[in-house]
C-alpha cells in the first residue's frame, strides 16, 4: 500500500513523518480493517476534538494563562499517540512537562507555533489517508 501521506511534507522535524505508519496500521487493525467507516469517523472525531485543543492551547498561551494550556496539552498529547501523531504527542507531552514543572527552561511561544505547524501536518496527513480509505 502507498503511503504517501506518512511522508514529510518539508516542514517540522527532519524527516520524522506527520503519522506513524505503524502506529497508524495498530490504530486500523484494532478498529477492524473491515469497519472504514468506523475508522473515518474515529479520525473525524479525532481531527475536530484536536482542533479544539490546538485552539486552547494557543489561547492558553497568548493570554498568558498558562495553567489553561495543561489540560488540552495533556488530551492532545494522548489521543494524538492513539492515532500515530507521535511528534505532536511529543510536542504536547514538553509542553505539559513544562507547565507541570519538571521540564525547564522551554519557550512557550515556540512551543505553541510548533504544536500548530504540526497538527497542520497531521491534518494533512489524516485527509489523504481518509480519501485512501474510502476509496
Amino acid at each position: 500500500m502507498n503511503r504517501q501521506s506518512f511522508q514529510n511534507p518539508g516542514t517540522g522535524d527532519g524527516n520524522t513523518p506527520a503519522i506513524s505508519e505503524a502506529e497508524f496500521q495498530a490504530l486500523v487493525e484494532m478498529v477492524g480493517p473491515d469497519e472504514p467507516e468506523v475508522l473515518v469517523d474515529l479520525l473525524d472525531t479525532y481531527l475536530v476534538e484536536s482542533a479544539g485543543l490546538v485552539a486552547s492551547i494557543r489561547e492558553g498561551a497568548s493570554s498568558g494563562n498558562l495553567d489553561s494550556a495543561l489540560r488540552p496539552a495533556h488530551s492532545l498529547k494522548s489521543s494524538s499517540a492513539s492515532i500515530g501523531a507521535l511528534r505532536l504527542s511529543k510536542l504536547c507531552a514538553d509542553l505539559e512537562g513544562y507547565l507541570r514543572g519538571s521540564l525547564p527552561g522551554l519557550d512557550v511561544k515556540g512551543q505553541v507555533q510548533m504544536i500548530d505547524i504540526e497538527f497542520v501536518r497531521v491534518q494533512s496527513a489524516l485527509e489523504v489517508e481518509k480519501a485512501k480509505i474510502l476509496g
